[in-house]
């Protein structure tokens, strides 16, 4: 899934060989900021730690959970037969249904806007959430219902109720029609309209199958469990014998701006959204001091000091450079001397800019990354 800042690379460019050097030594992993869960996905696989992962955002907690609850791998096939029946059936008594199959097969790139405001209009007409919320912007009416017969129907029980979600918000991730994340759809102007309806041509059933069956084989080797939490009150929670990780945000406007039909997805409550980029109200969206320019630097600090008073070793990753948000690498190294003895690895990664803009500014960049080592000073 399109995720700022995941941790897939740096898994195999020295973060993953200092994990494994170091669970080993602790009875639990906690990621403080789980993000995209790549770092809680490859210490439950590597590791026989417990794995606890943190989150402000729902939907980084259901993908967590999607492979650290469960010590046991699924099968993917007989889940999604019958996922994909309910669905359907589902989808066969929705009285906007054929109105969105029929717009499915127009040319909509000879009358771009006409057809994204019928698809607007099309969508408006659903009561469904994502299809009210975000039909005929980050999905046709098509993709949304079907997206809504999906979540509508998921598997009631767990492990399969939780590695199902978990494709859900994977593939809608893969779909949504917007250059960075969901920070914002693609519109239909000249430029951007191919890319809008590319988007709105790619099959979510299919998207959604293929997540299933790449997540349903993968289970950590002690279960663990994620929650939906901030930093700080889960780091008062740990005591010396654990290993924290802390991959805090790098941007200057709350991630949950670039989430939140992902968020959306994950929590299936209703929503009431607005603009341009189909946001909900500020007091539904999560929010980080971490994301504070004015307050990054304290929210750090007591972090910090947090963990360095309950003596957690602490391996810590961020952009050597200066971010948005006012930290930078040496930075976050000053701060953690003040309550660590601390080594550093510098390893090359590579950023997102927020989905670039095809002229002057790429969608992804090459940039340096610190990757910390915080220990407990006796």
């Amino acid at each position: 899934m399109k995720y700022m800042g995941s941790k897939r690379t740096m898994l195999s460019n020295g973060l993953g060989e200092m994990l494994r050097a170091h669970v080993g030594e602790v009875h639990r992993f906690v990621d403080l900021f789980a993000g995209s869960s790549a770092v809680s996905w490859f210490v439950a696989e590597n590791s026989k730690c417990e794995v606890i992962a943190g989150d402000l955002q729902a939907f980084a907690v259901a993908l967590a959970e999607a492979v650290i609850s469960r010590e046991d791998e699924l099968n993917p096939d007989p889940i999604w037969r019958t996922w994909s029946r309910d669905a359907a059936c589902w989808l066969a008594g929705n009285s906007v249904y054929r109105a969105a199959e029929v717009f499915e097969t127009r040319k909509w790139s000879s009358a771009r806007r006409r057809n994204v405001e019928e698809a607007r209009k099309i969508s408006s007409e659903s009561p469904e959430l994502i299809t009210q919320a975000y039909g005929g912007h980050y999905f046709s009416p098509k993709q949304s219902l079907v997206l809504d017969s999906l979540r509508a129907t998921l598997p009631t029980d767990s492990p399969e109720h939780t590695v199902a979600l978990a494709a859900l918000i994977c593939a809608a991730s893969e779909c949504a029609a917007s250059p960075g994340h969901t920070a914002q759809p693609f519109q239909p102007t000249q430029g951007a309209a191919k890319f809008l309806f590319e988007a709105w041509r790619r099959d979510i059933l299919d998207h959604v199958e293929r997540a299933l069956k790449n997540i349903c084989p993968r289970h950590a080797r002690r279960a663990g469990y994620g929650m939906i939490s901030d930093a700080q009150t889960l780091a008062e929670q740990l005591c010396d014998d654990d290993l924290a990780f802390i991959d805090p945000p790098y941007s200057g406007v709350h991630y949950s701006r670039f989430y939140h039909v992902l968020e959306t997805i994950a929590r299936g409550s209703g929503v009431t959204v607005s603009g341009i980029g189909r946001y909900p109200s500020p007091n539904q969206r999560p929010k980080s001091d971490f994301s504070v320019k004015s307050k990054s630097k304290l929210a750090l600090d007591k972090l910090f000091s947090a963990l360095g008073k309950k003596k957690v070793k602490t391996i810590v990753t961020f952009p050597r450079e200066e971010t948005s948000n006012g930290l930078s690498g040496s930075y976050v190294q000053t701060v953690a001397e003040r309550y660590f003895a601390v080594s550093k690895k510098v390893v090359n990664g590579r950023f997102s800019t927020l989905g670039g803009n095809l002229e002057n500014r790429r969608a992804r960049v090459p940039a340096y990354e610190i990757i910390l080592l915080m220990s407990p000073r006796n």
